[in-house]
C-alpha cells in the first residue's frame, strides 16, 4: 500500500472516530459504552474503505470501457482496420487497459487462427463483461472481413455509446445523492434523539440509566451499520447487467399469458387472479430488453436481410426474448413474404413499440437500398429513445430497493425516542412517588 493510501486511510479513520466520539459525548455515554462505540467505528471504517475501493474500481472500469469504445470507433472511421484502431486505443488508455490491449495486439500479430480477431478481442470482452463492447467487436470484425458500407452504422454506434454514457453518469449521480440523503438522515436523527435528553429538567435526568446507555450505544452502532448497508447495496458494477426475472419465471409467465390469450377461461383460479400482474411484469421485462435486441438486429442489417439479421441475433438475445424470436423464425417459414410473422410477434402483450419496430423491419424488405438505409436510421433513432427508457427502468430496479434504506435511520430514531419517553415518564413518576412518600 502506498504512503498516500495509508495517509488517506488514517485521515478517514480519524474523521470517523472523532464524529463518533463527539456523538458519544453528546449522548453522555459512560466509559464502557464510549469504548464500544469507538471500537465499532474502527471496525466499520475498515469496511467503509473496502466499499469505497470497490466504488472507485467500478467507476474506473466504466470510464475505461467508454473511452476504449469511443476511441475504437473514431479510429475505425478513419482507417477501417482493427489492428490500427487497437493501437490508437492503447495510446489513450490507462495502464491496465494498455497492458490488456498489448496482449490482444500480440495475439493478433503472432497467433495463427481462422477466428483470430474474435479470439483476441475476446480478452477485452472477458475483462469488461459489457454487451456494447461485444456488439462493437462483432460489427468491426464483419467490416474487416466482409467490407461494405459501414459509415452510417459506425455513426449510429458512436451515438449509442455517447447516449449510454450520459445516461449512466446520471444514474451514478443519483446513487451518490441517495447515499448523501442517508447520511443526512443519520445525522439529523442522531441530533434529534440526543437533543431530547437536554429538554428534561435536571432532577428528572435519565442519561445514567442502564437502559438509556444500552439503547444509545445500540442506536449509534446501528446507524453505522445502516450506512454500511446502504454503501454496500449501492456499490453497483456499472457494466454489469442488472438481474431481472429468472429463466424459470420467464417460462412460467409465458405459459400463463399465452394460455390466457388463447382461452382465458381455461386458466386455473389462481392463474386468473395473478394473470394481470404476471402479464404486467413480463411486459416490463420485455420493455427493458427489447431495445438491446433491436440494436443487434439493426447492426446485422449492414450485410444481411431482415430475416437473416433476426436469425443471427437469436444466440445473443436476452432470454426473455428467445421464445418469441423462435416463434418469429418459425413463422418466417410459414409466411416467407407476408406481414403475418411481424404482426404476430408478442401479440399477447400491449407493446406499441414492438409493433411499430416490427412494421419498420417488414417495410425494409419492400424498399430500395437507399430507402432502406433511411428506414434503418429511423429504427435506430427511435430505438435509442426506447433504450434510454429501458435502461432507466433497469437502474431503478437496481437502486430502487436500496433507496428505501434511507428511511431506516428514521425508524431507528423513532424507536429510540419511544424508549427515552418511557424512561422519562418512569423517572418522573418515581420522583412524584418519592415526594408523596
Amino acid at each position: 500500500m502506498s504512503k498516500k493510501k495509508i495517509k488517506n486511510l488514517l485521515t478517514n479513520s480519524i474523521k470517523v472516530i472523532v464524529v463518533v466520539a463527539l456523538t458519544c459525548l453528546g449522548y453522555k455515554l459512560n466509559p464502557i459504552s464510549f469504548l464500544i462505540c469507538i471500537a465499532a467505528s474502527i471496525v466499520f471504517n475498515y469496511f467503509f474503505e473496502i466499499q469505497e475501493k470497490k466504488r472507485l474500481h467500478y467507476l474506473e472500469e466504466f470510464k475505461s470501457a467508454v473511452l476504449y469504445m469511443e476511441q475504437m470507433v473514431y479510429s475505425f472511421k478513419k482507417r477501417p482496420k482493427i489492428r490500427l484502431a487497437l493501437e490508437d486505443a492503447r495510446k489513450v488508455g490507462n495502464d491496465n487497459i494498455k497492458k490488456l490491449i498489448e496482449q490482444v495486439e500480440d495475439m493478433i500479430d503472432n497467433k495463427e487462427s481462422e477466428n483470430i480477431y474474435k479470439e483476441a478481442l475476446g480478452l477485452i470482452e472477458e475483462r469488461f463483461k459489457c454487451k456494447r463492447i461485444k456488439s462493437l467487436h462483432e460489427f468491426l470484425i464483419k467490416v474487416e472481413l466482409r467490407g461494405g458500407e459501414y459509415e452510417n452504422y459506425i455513426n449510429i454506434i458512436l451515438k449509442d455509446i455517447k447516449d449510454w454514457n450520459d445516461r449512466m453518469l446520471i444514474f451514478i449521480q443519483n446513487v451518490a445523492r441517495v447515499k448523501r440523503n442517508v447520511l443526512i438522515s443519520i445525522f439529523s436523527t442522531l441530533i434529534t434523539c440526543g437533543f431530547i435528553a437536554y429538554l428534561v429538567p435536571a432532577q428528572y435526568k435519565y442519561t445514567s440509566n442502564g437502559v438509556y446507555q444500552l439503547c444509545s450505544t445500540i442506536l449509534i452502532v446501528l446507524m453505522m451499520a445502516s450506512y454500511y448497508l446502504v454503501t454496500q447495496k449501492m456499490n453497483i458494477d456499472w457494466l454489469e447487467e442488472g438481474k431481472g426475472l429468472s429463466d424459470n419465471q420467464v417460462m412460467r409467465y409465458y405459459n400463463v399469458v399465452e394460455q390466457g390469450f388463447r382461452d382465458y377461461k381455461s386458466l386455473k383460479i389462481s392463474e386468473k387472479l395473478s394473470y394481470k400482474k404476471i402479464k404486467k411484469r413480463l411486459e416490463k421485462e420485455l420493455q427493458k430488453y427489447f431495445p438491446d435486441w433491436i440494436r443487434e438486429v439493426a447492426m446485422n442489417l449492414q450485410n444481411d436481410t431482415v430475416q437473416s439479421a433476426i436469425e443471427n441475433s437469436y444466440e445473443r438475445a436476452p432470454f426473455v426474448l428467445k421464445r418469441p424470436i423462435r416463434k418469429l423464425l418459425i413463422d418466417f417459414e410459414k409466411y416467407p413474404v407476408g406481414i403475418e410473422p411481424y404482426d404476430n410477434l408478442l401479440v399477447e402483450f400491449e407493446l406499441d413499440e414492438v409493433k411499430s419496430s416490427m412494421k419498420m423491419f417488414y417495410s425494409i424488405n419492400e424498399l430500395g437500398k437507399d430507402e432502406a438505409k433511411e428506414q434503418i436510421s429511423s429504427i435506430i433513432d427511435r430505438n435509442n429513445k426506447l433504450a434510454g427508457h429501458a435502461e432507466e427502468m433497469k437502474m431503478q430496479d437496481r437502486i430502487g430497493a436500496s433507496a428505501m434504506y434511507a428511511s431506516l435511520p428514521m425508524i431507528l430514531g423513532v424507536v429510540k425516542i419511544m424508549v427515552d419517553m418511557v424512561l422519562m415518564i418512569s423517572v418522573f413518576t418515581s420522583s412524584i412517588g418519592n415526594v408523596l412518600n
